[in-house]
């Protein structure tokens, strides 16, 4: 009957009730086992750091929200999921950041995620994430715009041409001008308007050549006159 599930309700809260206050009076949960997975550019050591302000807490009074917003403060952790496993066990899973992009500006280095995120960049990172590398002029002035350009010709690359974007090592960004240059040092000349025209008309020319000839057999290809194409093969003279 429904007093009956109620009687066993209520039984089943007053325990849970008289159990916690138990298991804080005799000091069970003081100290709990960490586990940490999921993280590969974050050290291991860095994320417990963050663990440590809560470490002698009672593990049943454990704020998570508290914990999982520390760890997500260190750069390239895009969030932290934090369960409890009776008795005594954290499991903390990482989630990082992922870059898709090296952008360089006045002498500084980012690295762009797949969010528009700016992460910092030094040589351990450089190395551990092979990324295209963005290059803006020192004539560009806006860098918060011309940003937003770069991640939305990565975002096109990734979802609609991911096969550029795996050869891609380097885009040298000025005004008016946008070189590609593949790591096969093909460069592939566009214009700064339009890109996505561009970009498509270059994809189309590629299935148009394949299987006969590759992007890397050209030394060059020119998409700044209009929907033509000027191409100068590799090895040949002229």
């Amino acid at each position: 009957s429904a007093f009956k599930i109620s009687i066993f309700i209520a039984i089943l809260i007053f325990s849970g009730i008289v159990m916690k206050e138990y298991s804080s009076q005799i000091g069970l949960f003081k100290t709990f086992d960490v586990h940490i997975r999921g993280n590969q550019f974050v050290t291991t050591s860095l994320i417990q750091k963050k663990i440590i302000p809560y470490i002698n807490q009672s593990f049943l009074t454990l704020n998570l929200n508290d914990v999982q917003k520390n760890i997500s403060s260190i750069d390239f952790i895009k969030t932290a999921q934090i369960s409890q496993v009776l008795p005594n066990i954290l499991i903390i899973q990482i989630i990082e950041n992922h870059p898709i992009a090296l952008i360089t500006f006045e002498n500084t280095n980012y690295l762009m995620d797949e969010n528009d995120i700016l992460l910092p960049a030094d040589g351990t990172s450089i190395s551990f994430f092979p990324v295209p590398i963005v290059t803006i002029s020192n004539e560009i002035n806006n860098i918060i715009e011309i940003t937003g350009v770069v991640s939305g010709v990565f975002k096109y690359l990734l979802n609609d041409y991911d096969r550029f974007y795996d050869n891609l090592s380097e885009i040298i960004i000025a005004k008016e001008k946008w070189t590609f240059y593949s790591d096969n040092k093909t460069q592939i000349f566009t214009k700064s308007n339009n890109l996505f025209n561009q970009l498509n008309v270059l994809k189309n020319f590629e299935k148009t050549v394949y299987p006969n000839r590759l992007l890397k057999d050209y030394s060059y290809i020119d998409l700044r006159i209009g929907d033509q194409i000027v191409v100068k093969e590799k090895y040949r003279k002229g």
